[in-house]
């Protein structure tokens, strides 16, 4: 393992302990307290926290990144600096991400044998946290989608509704159905439904910015939550997802395609809303948005001033 000097930076892959190039110049003591601390939690950001702050007495670091690009997870402690160390992590032939380590000064290579070592007592903490993350992870999305499910969407629209508050900020709701989803699944078959509501998803996150979710409500009912958007611009985004779902060309055989159309209702946060309160007021607008012909979009603007041409008539 030779480093690779460019800018300050070093690189290095890091493996178990036995395949190290250099030995490290720690304690054994060291070590295994090191190895029991890690042992403790399977929570990711506490571990590297941990890692981060009982490394100090063997090789004084100004902060760490850790980094799992193809999951976007990165976790850091400290500060970054002019200098660091970069290290590709696997155990037993899995990559579990990269760690690089900052200092103000370059690490000489005693430092990084030390470093090596350290590893060594993460490596399998690391790649049990990562399980546990992936599980977690999963309790909290649609088998089918990949969109948040019911659980995951009570404890965002909750956490979010008390952000907006906090902060001032707007927060609006978008509720889509697919329209005639059931005559779908009746001329196609339920893996070619099944089909629509994925694309339908991939089309919803298409249109979303990095800031707002997608949950799967029902069998083919979404929420979509809009942090910090005025009913305006949820009105802009619900119609570009609306336009994006009717141009889909789903493959239902090798010769065929289907097309599918969503109904969207659109209701912004209140002073006096609750979870409920807001997830009612945007079934009201889709169901308002159905009855005027499905594939359009109906924000609570609209639908105030139908109710008030009811009451004149």
């Amino acid at each position: 393992m030779t480093p690779l000097q460019s800018s300050g930076q070093v690189g290095k892959a890091i493996a178990p302990f036995g395949e190290l190039a250099f030995k490290p110049d720690i304690r054994p003591d060291v070590l295994f307290r090191l190895t029991g601390k890690l042992q403790s939690t399977l929570e990711l950001p506490l571990l590297i926290e941990i890692f981060f702050k009982n490394i100090q007495s063997s090789v004084s670091v100004d902060g760490i990144s850790y980094r799992v690009r193809e999951r976007q997870i990165v976790v850091s402690q400290g500060r970054t600096s002019a200098h660091s160390v970069n290290y590709e992590l696997s155990t037993h032939g899995d990559k579990v991400g990269e760690l690089i380590f900052f200092r103000s000064s370059r690490f000489p290579e005693y430092e990084l044998a030390n470093i090596e070592g350290l590893l060594s007592t993460l490596l399998h903490p690391l790649r049990n946290a990562l399980l546990y993350q992936e599980a977690l992870d999963a309790s909290f999305r649609d088998s089918l989608t990949g969109a948040g499910n019911r659980v995951a969407l009570d404890r965002t629209l909750d956490r979010e509704i008390e952000l907006s508050r906090r902060h001032e900020q707007q927060l609006s709701l978008l509720m889509l159905d697919l329209d005639n989803f059931k005559s779908i699944n009746d001329q196609h078959g339920h893996s070619s439904g099944d089909a629509v509501l994925k694309e339908t998803v991939r089309a919803i996150t298409d249109c979303m910015r990095q800031t707002d979710l997608c949950f799967r409500y029902g069998g083919e009912e979404f929420l979509i939550l809009l942090s910090n958007a005025s009913q305006a611009d949820a009105l802009i985004v619900a119609d570009r997802i609306r336009e994006t779902i009717s141009k889909l060309l789903i493959p239902a055989t090798q010769t065929t395609t289907m097309t599918a159309t969503a109904s969207i209702g659109c209701a912004s946060l209140t002073v006096s809303d609750s979870r409920q309160s807001l997830i009612h007021r945007a079934d009201l607008a889709l169901y308002t948005a159905k009855n005027r012909g499905r594939n359009c979009v109906v924000g609570e603007a609209t639908l105030s001033q139908g109710l008030m041409k009811e009451k004149r008539q």
